[in-house]
């Protein structure tokens, strides 16, 4: 769900009765446990080179060669 998507509910979330907000918060609970149960080799961040990637930060800021920047973005 994008950004939008959530406060576009949340917005209406002011009118709902009281078994409305029940509902959502059910509907709500089980799309974040879906999220939450994902298999993890689906995820990219634990893909076997960005874990190295994280390995070699890791090792490096240990040394004291660490190095702070911005996140980079990946097309």
């Amino acid at each position: 769900m994008s950004d939008f998507a959530f406060n576009a509910i949340m917005n209406e979330v002011d009118s709902f009765s009281y078994n409305q907000v029940v509902a959502l918060l059910a509907r709500l609970t089980q799309a974040l446990q879906t999220w939450t149960s994902r298999d993890e080799s689906d995820d990219l961040f634990y893909s076997p080179s960005n874990m190295a990637h994280i390995e070699r930060g890791i090792k490096a800021l240990r040394e004291g060669k660490g190095v702070e920047h911005e996140l980079i973005e990946v097309d």
